[in-house]
């Protein structure tokens, strides 16, 4: 039954995107330079601190690349979360698709990637090239309710992760805005024993206890967000966020640490 729900999903997400992306195609204006004057483009770069993996105690330093892409006909590109478009089904409902990226992880202390020395042993989660659907409403205000899906395309072995979020500006000032958002982090079994679980031959290879992560809730996550807009150009972000392991993901032997506390700075070029 969950497959065939998931199916249901994916197979509506994207026929309905299709036959948009199709009739914007169609509809599109033929003179030159209109879809760079209809698109903003914001450029960035930051720093940011965030744990070395997913339940991690220790904490690496990190470079935040910032590039979003949004055109007026509904197609993105943003360093999060792919190169997709979403479309607007009303005034309130909205939906998207998007090819991104999913990390793996490392069993070292490896430069930037995921990953830690005290994880030797475990061996190493692939990253993978992920299909992301989403659907949501607009609450009214500035809030938004969305749920959505990533399924691996590549190294599917990770197994599909999913994922429900509130978000809301809290403030929204000449110059600043302000946004919160809580969500909850869902995982298939083979998702969770991806990044939670401990096979027998892991454990022989690690010395963690032998630990079989079933399907379900993962984690909680809660951040802030605030942009500072300098003019209508240069702007400076800064994110705060934590985020909490829970039930079968909690009581793995590889999370060191139930709560893992991020947060990054980025200054960035809007035109």
């Amino acid at each position: 039954m969950k497959h065939q729900i998931k199916s249901i999903i994916a197979v509506t997400v994207c026929s309905l995107l299709a036959s948009r992306m199709a009739a914007a195609q169609q509809a599109a204006p033929s003179q030159p330079g209109s879809w760079l004057q209809d698109t903003k483009i914001t450029i960035g770069l930051g720093v940011g601190r965030m744990a070395r993996y997913a339940g991690s105690d220790e904490y690496r330093a990190v470079p935040v690349p910032v590039l979003k892409i949004v055109s007026s006909s509904g197609f993105f590109l943003d360093s999060t979360q792919g190169a997709g478009y979403r479309h607007d089904i009303s005034d309130t409902l909205f939906a998207s698709a998007a090819i991104g990226y999913g990390a793996g992880r490392k069993d070292s202390n490896d430069g930037l990637q995921s990953g830690s020395d005290k994880l030797k042993g475990m061996g190493e989660i692939k990253g993978s090239v992920l299909a992301n659907l989403e659907a949501g409403i607009k609450l009214g205000g500035s809030s938004t309710f969305s749920a959505g899906l990533s399924q691996p395309l590549s190294n599917r072995e990770r197994g599909i992760s999913y994922h429900a979020q509130l978000s809301s500006t809290v403030l929204k000032l000449e110059k600043d805005n302000v946004t919160v958002s809580g969500a909850a982090y869902f995982g298939s079994a083979k998702y969770n024993q991806t990044f939670f679980g401990v096979t027998a031959l892991q454990s022989r290879n690690s010395g963690y206890a032998q630990y079989k992560a079933e399907s379900g809730l993962n984690a909680l996550n809660a951040s802030v967000v605030w942009t500072h807009s300098f003019n209508r150009t240069w702007s400076v972000s800064t994110m705060v966020g934590a985020t909490h392991y829970m039930q079968k993901a909690a009581d793995s032997p590889l999370v060191l640490a139930k709560t893992n506390y991020s947060g990054f700075t980025s200054v960035n070029y809007s035109f």
